[in-house]
């Protein structure tokens, strides 16, 4: 199905005289003088072009009017205006355009639309009608509150999460046709319409200024459900974490493979975006991140930074691994380590002289190495052992802990691969790992009881969370003792 025949059928739904596409802008239904404007981003100047050459059937450089058939079957008139500022194509119900009377509010309609910004204001401005809540406004207000997810579910009240909380907004709630509509275009729409979801992003105006967006949109039992995560625009420093500097140490190997793990939603992502951004500010290097999403977007510095998004920049983490291996990086940053091609392709790139960083999905810092070896088939895993004792250089394990002031701050544990740490790895013997942590503070090690014990002992946090938090309580008590 073409672009354009999903903007007609809401057309027809909406019993629309006239649709109206500038880019850049939000599209418009106009019906009987009143204006309806779409909820859905923005369009760009070469969406419109497409969809003029699914009408017109050719590139279109200049003015053309005509008419065409839309897939149902129903005619349409159609007027396109392309010109050095902007594109724009109005389409009229009918195979005729009708005529444009001085008077005819709809001819008034599409002036205010068009309308410069500078513009002096008409003193009876065309009124806006939407149908159901606003998702923009919606979106906006779950910005403003820096929340770090939002979510909607067709039938139910948005919530947004906000320090790991999920909390409802004031706000109604969407209707399975508003959600569809942030599907920005044909190939994603087919992409949802085909698996039951689809993963993009786009950028908003928004009251804070623009925002970038990544978006799920997904069908579940009772309807249609979009998961939005903002892009952060500002990369915190380590401190405003609550980590400490010498975490900055990882990033000043030469090469090897460094990893930072826990669960989804432990700031995993961030703490890697810290650590890029510092190396950012104090070093030369070609840094290539392969994400999905892209968390932050860095604004280069002394590095040069070049960030891929898996599905639109490459297909998965593996190919765009293995094709950054001819880019000729000094870093290489993964957002996850998830299947066998994609660990192997890593460690063969930590072995090859590049710094790989990268996250993975593990509880504590000494199930990390066997969360990688398992991934392997058995007659893999001791050559894969062999492997990681030679180029792992550091595991950072972290998990978000609630705060008394009801914030969250990380508690973390480091595991540095000493000349033990590697004889332990490759021998499978994971008490090796957990003796080193314990003995190793002088190697910058730590064990995350000593963390939540720092953290207690700071007045950060209580008690109560410390021992519910820790591995091992008994080694916990025997800290705070």
């Amino acid at each position: 199905m073409a672009v354009i025949d999903t903007f007609l059928k809401l057309m027809l739904e909406k019993r629309a005289e006239r649709l109206v596409l500038v880019s850049d802008a939000v599209p418009i239904l106009l019906r009987g003088g009143e204006t309806i404007e779409l909820s859905m981003p923005a369009l760009r100047a070469d969406m419109l072009a497409r969809i003029a050459g699914e009408m017109a059937g050719e590139d279109v450089t200049g003015r053309k009017e005509g008419r065409f058939s839309a897939a149902d079957g129903a005619s349409f008139g159609y007027a396109i205006l392309p010109s050095a500022g902007e594109f724009r194509i109005e389409v009229h119900a009918g195979a005729v355009p009708p005529p444009v009377e001085e008077d005819d509010p709809l001819a008034k309609a599409v002036a205010e639309f068009a309308r410069p910004a500078d513009a002096p204001t008409p003193a009876t401005p065309a009124p806006v009608v939407r149908s159901g809540p606003d998702l923009l406004a919606v979106i906006d207000q779950a910005a403003s509150l820096d929340a770090s997810d939002l979510f909607l579910s067709s039938g139910k009240q948005p919530r947004v999460r906000r320090n790991g909380q999920l909390a409802f907004l004031d706000a109604a709630a969407p209707d399975a046709a508003k959600m569809i509509e942030l599907i920005p275009d044909e190939t994603a729409r087919q992409t949802f319409e085909e698996s039951g979801s689809v993963d993009f992003a786009t950028r908003w105006e928004l009251s804070g200024g623009s925002r970038r967006f990544r978006i799920n949109v997904f069908r579940h039992r009772d309807g249609v459900a979009a998961a939005l995560r903002p892009i952060r625009q500002k990369i915190p420093p380590l401190a405003d974490l609550g980590l400490s500097d010498d975490l900055l140490d990882l990033v000043h190997y030469p090469s090897g493979l460094v990893l930072v793990t826990g669960t989804t939603g432990s700031g995993k992502s961030t703490t890697l975006a810290a650590l890029v951004d510092h190396l950012n500010c104090t070093r030369q290097r070609h840094v290539i991140t392969i994400e999905d999403p892209v968390e932050y977007e860095h604004r280069e510095n002394q590095c040069l930074i070049h960030q891929r998004e898996v599905g639109a920049d490459v297909e998965s983490f593996s190919t765009g691994l293995r094709a950054a291996l001819r880019e000729n990086p000094d870093v290489i940053l993964l957002g996850e380590l998830r299947d066998l091609d994609t660990i192997s392709a890593a460690l063969t790139a930590a072995e090859t002289g590049h710094l790989v960083l990268g996250t993975l999905h593990s509880g504590t810092a000494s199930s990390a190495v066997n969360r990688i070896v398992d991934v392997f088939p058995g007659h893999q895993q001791q050559h894969i052992r062999v492997q990681l004792a030679l180029s792992l250089r550091a595991v950072v394990s972290q998990r978000l802990v609630p705060t008394k002031s009801k914030k969250l701050v990380p508690a973390i544990e480091k595991l540095v691969v000493t000349s033990a740490v590697a004889t332990g790895i490759r021998e499978g013997q994971d008490h090796y790992l957990r003796n080193a942590m314990l003995t190793g503070v002088e190697e910058g090690m730590i064990t995350l009881e000593r963390s939540l014990a720092s953290l207690l002992r700071k007045g950060v946090i209580d008690r109560e969370t410390a021992v519910r938090h820790a591995m091992d309580p008994k080694a916990l008590q025997h800290l705070l003792e």
